[in-house]
């Protein structure tokens, strides 16, 4: 049974999968962060979502980190209200007040009694790690031990349920670009060894025919699905297909591209699907592409906000980009990656059954 997902807040009539890096710390000094934060309006509301509050507390955390990340935000940042973001995402006060109520709980933002919602001040701006979510700790727990898991034995399988099996990716995309993005976020951010195929190379079966027989699943974009999901049905391999963000286009590049913006890409092509991708976000003529190995990347300015995706940065070896280079972000959308953490949870248990492990040892038993 293959796992698929459609993501139900997906850009309308974009042909591909794009991996976009994360907005930089380029704001002129005289905007503040909540100007910069307030002009970050979406392409899509939650009013259909089943679960809103969930992805309001995933896109809020999100801004929050990427923020102070970028330089954009500070600690001690008013953020906008539940009620100044009604009309953004579409649903009660609410339930935004809510989603605010879970990041403090996480000590990720502060909400002062009739007087707003801020950044929390113990938030630092260099080396950020998450803040640690207790919530989310309590809850697990509370669940483990609903099912007769002691506390301590927790850890254990949730080890076992990532790291029984070395689980091999290919993922197949429209460029290098894409390949290269997506695969670089499966090794980080999924523990997989992912390597990848540009789809057109594919009209060769004989060319990749013994890298797909090695991969345990194969990973691709919405222009490669039909032709992924054949090849899936012929090697009997499981196939995810993965979604972008929908907050990453409005939210992030909505607020770079208010001035100049650089991007270098490894092909011609994949500049063109950028420049399709953002055609309706203001400012797209601030776009720069260059295609490395061909344009001039010394024209580019000291200090220019730059985007360079993980295919270039492969290549660049020692070259010095005079630009700002901005740093990647998580690209795959939250139910995308949902989809590939319940293919490698399921792989691996089935896994841990097969090899017959005993029960993690606790130090403390029922007598």
């Amino acid at each position: 049974m293959k796992p698929h997902f459609t993501d139900q807040l997906l850009i309308k009539n974009v042909s591909d999968w794009i991996i976009i890096g994360s907005v930089g710390q380029f704001f002129a000094q005289t905007e503040t962060s909540e100007r910069a934060w307030e002009s970050s309006k979406p392409i899509h509301t939650l009013s259909h979502v089943t679960e809103p509050r969930e992805s309001l507390v995933e896109i809020l955390r999100g801004r929050v980190f990427r923020g102070l990340h970028a330089g954009t935000l500070e600690p001690g940042a008013r953020l906008p209200s539940a009620r100044e973001l009604v009309d953004e995402f579409g649903v009660d006060h609410r339930i935004i007040l809510a989603a605010y109520r879970e990041l403090a709980a996480e000590g990720l933002v502060d909400i002062r009694e009739r007087g707003g919602v801020y950044v929390a001040p113990t938030a630092e701006r260099s080396g950020i790690e998450p803040t640690l979510p207790v919530t989310w700790f309590v809850d697990t727990l509370t669940a483990a031990f609903a099912r007769e898991i002691p506390a301590e034995e927790v850890h254990e399988w949730l080890r076992r349920s990532v790291e029984t099996l070395r689980l091999r990716a290919v993922v197949v995309s429209s460029t290098e670009d894409q390949v290269a993005g997506l695969a670089r976020e499966l090794r980080d951010d999924f523990g997989l060894l992912a390597e990848g195929i540009v789809g057109a190379e594919l009209a060769d079966p004989e060319l990749h025919s013994a890298t797909m027989r090695r991969a345990d699943v194969l990973i691709t974009t919405t222009a490669q699905a039909e032709l992924v999901d054949r090849l899936g049905a012929e090697l009997g391999k499981p196939v995810i297909t993965i979604d972008v963000r929908p907050d990453l286009v409005a939210g992030e590049w909505a607020m770079l591209l208010r001035q100049p913006v650089w991007a270098i890409v490894a092909s011609a092509e994949f500049g063109a699907m950028l420049r399709k991708f953002f055609a309706n976000v203001r400012g797209v003529e601030n776009l720069r592409i260059l295609v490395h190995g061909k344009d001039d990347l010394s024209t580019i300015p000291d200090g220019a906000p730059t985007y360079v995706t993980s295919r270039v940065r492969e290549s660049l070896g020692n070259t010095r980009i005079r630009g700002r280079i901005l740093p990647a972000a998580r690209s795959i959308s939250i139910d995308s990656a949902r989809a590939v953490f319940d293919y490698i949870v399921r792989a691996n248990l089935r896994a841990a059954q097969t090899i017959s492990f005993s029960p993690p040892v606790t130090s403390h038993k029922r007598a």
